[in-house]
Parts: structure tokens; C-alpha cells; sequence
């Protein structure tokens, strides 16, 4: 299913739906219908869009739903709504919200503005019904069918992360330090990830969790867990780290590394099936 808001897929082909529920908070690359070039304030500025998506995340992620799990994404870039921020994450004064980081993007990091007309707070509000709100409570709803049906239910939310931000860490699973989910659910994805190549680490600082696994793993009191997957998009593209940014500023997109692609894909599908046996031990008698 597609909606506006939404891209929600379910298990087919007579798959049993499994105890897993992927988000992709920053799938998305569209804008909002009514910006056009015109309302940026510099001409590559449109390139933010896709920017500020986490590259490439639907050739990871997307068809996940093949495996048995349950998908739910967004079209929407999070320059316009950034679904794994707190709702409040903004500043606004006299009516006008300002925020480099936060739930919407409104100025660089340079502080320059990025559209030519400010965003008042009650424009933002509407923004944050008509995506935000729907999105989390789609996820809260999916967690509560999934634990109605199995007892416990666990939370993947799944990312590709900047290669400047990222660096040299290829891999980082995020469970807020352990606050979000069972250690051995991040064992167990640390494991297969190791097995296929490529180097893994946790809660490193900027990747320990955000809103969404923070929002929803609680692995004592509700028997539902989240961790949070970071890959370094710098493993699904040919382009160098130090050409990305200047790249995407062009409007132009990476070239594929579609042997990584392939490798990261077998092991997400390797995760996904292989965690309901590790939840099924972890929650004996649900």
C-alpha cells in the first residue's frame, strides 16, 4: 500500500507474517507538492531532497517484505519531516521555526536559509499531522498486531548512513545502549554481518538510537524490542567519500556498487530470518 504519507508492505506469496517491523524513516526523496524550484533560495538547494534521504535505502530495505517481515516507509524527504526526531525538535520565535537539525530543515548548517519564505509554526503543525502523526501511529499499531499475535514483536529501524558523518565505521546497531532490546538480538545481527565481510560496532556516538527506538523498545515492560541499523552508504556506491556531497549539490546520482548492494542484501535477508529463533528463546512463554 502507497499513500501520501505512507508505504506500508506486508508479507505475500503465503508468507507467514513474521515478529518484525521494519521502519525506513529516511527512505523517501519527494518534496512536498507545492514546492517547486521557485521557493528555494539558491537553485541547487533543490538537491537537498534527495540529499538528505539515506542513499539508496530502498535497494536494502524495501522488499524486506519477501522475508516475511512487515515494511513501512515514507516518500517524503526529511528535509520537509524528519520522522526519527522528536515532534518538538525545532526552535520558533514570533511564530517562525528556524532548525538545522531537527524535526524539519529550514536553514544549512551554515545557517544560510534554504527556502525563500520562513515556515511558520502553525504550517509546520499541519506538516507534522499530515506526515508525522501518521507514521507513528501506523508503527504503534503494526507493533501492537504483531505482539498480539506472537506475544513479542521486534523493531528494525533501518538507515544508510552519510559517508561524512559515518567515516570509516561500516556497520552500527544501536539499541540506546542496551535500553532498546535483548543483547542477544544485536549479537545475532553483529554475527551474520561479521560472517559476510564487513566490520561491526555499537551505540557509537551520533548512532546509539534515535526517536523511533527510543519511542518504542521496551523489551521488559512491553516485550518489544528496537535496534537501530546504520550501513555507511559509502558501501553501495562507487563514488568517492570526498565526491558525494559535491555530487548530489549537482543534482546527479551516485553510481551503484551493486556488489555490496548484493553481499548487504543477503545479509539483511539472513537477519530477518534468523531473529524470530532468537526472540522465540528470549520469550519462551509470551
Amino acid at each position: 500500500m502507497t499513500s501520501g504519507q505512507l508505504i506500508l508492505k506486508q508479507p505475500d506469496g503465503g508468507l507467514a507474517p513474521l515478529p518484525i517491523l521494519v521502519s525506513i524513516p529516511h527512505y523517501g526523496t519527494e518534496a512536498l507538492p507545492h514546492i517547486g524550484d521557485d521557493d528555494y533560495s539558491e537553485p541547487w538547494f533543490r538537491t537537498f531532497a534527495y540529499g538528505f534521504a539515506d542513499t539508496f535505502a530502498g535497494d536494502l530495505y524495501s522488499d524486506l517484505h519477501q522475508q516475511g517481515a512487515t515494511v513501512l516507509a515514507t516518500p517524503i524527504s526529511r528535509i520537509f519531516v524528519d520522522l526519527n526526531r522528536r515532534r518538538a525538535d525545532f526552535q520558533q520565535e514570533h511564530g517562525i521555526v528556524r532548525s538545522t537539525r531537527g524535526v524539519v530543515r529550514t536553514h544549512t548548517i551554515r545557517e544560510a536559509p534554504i527556502f525563500t519564505h520562513d515556515l511558520r509554526s502553525e504550517e509546520l503543525e499541519k506538516r507534522l499531522i499530515h506526515f508525522y502523526d501518521p507514521y507513528y501511529a501506523t508503527l504503534d499499531q503494526l507493533l501492537q498486531q504483531i505482539r498480539a499475535t506472537h506475544g513479542y514483536a521486534l523493531l528494525l529501524d533501518a538507515h544508510t548512513g552519510s559517508p561524512r558523518r559515518m567515516l570509516d565505521y561500516q556497520v552500527i546497531i544501536g539499541t540506546r545502549h542496551g535500553a532498546t532490546s535483548h543483547g542477544a538480538i544485536g549479537a545475532r545481527v553483529d554475527a551474520i554481518f561479521t560472517q559476510h565481510g564487513f566490520e561491526v560496532h555499537h551505540n557509537i556516538s551520533g548512532y546509539a538510537g534515535g526517536n523511533i527506538v527510543r519511542t518504542y523498545g521496551q523489551p521488559e515492560a512491553e516485550n518489544i524490542h528496537a535496534i537501530q541499523l546504520e550501513i555507511n552508504a559509502s558501501l553501495l556506491m562507487t563514488t568517492p567519500r570526498q565526491e558525494f556531497i559535491a555530487q548530489i549539490s549537482r543534482g546527479e546520482i551516485p553510481s551503484k556498487n551493486h556488489d555490496n548492494i548484493a553481499r548487504l542484501r543477503a545479509c539483511l535477508q539472513e537477519v530477518i530470518t534468523a531473529l524470530p529463533k532468537v526472540l522465540m528463546t528470549l520469550h519462551p512463554n509470551p
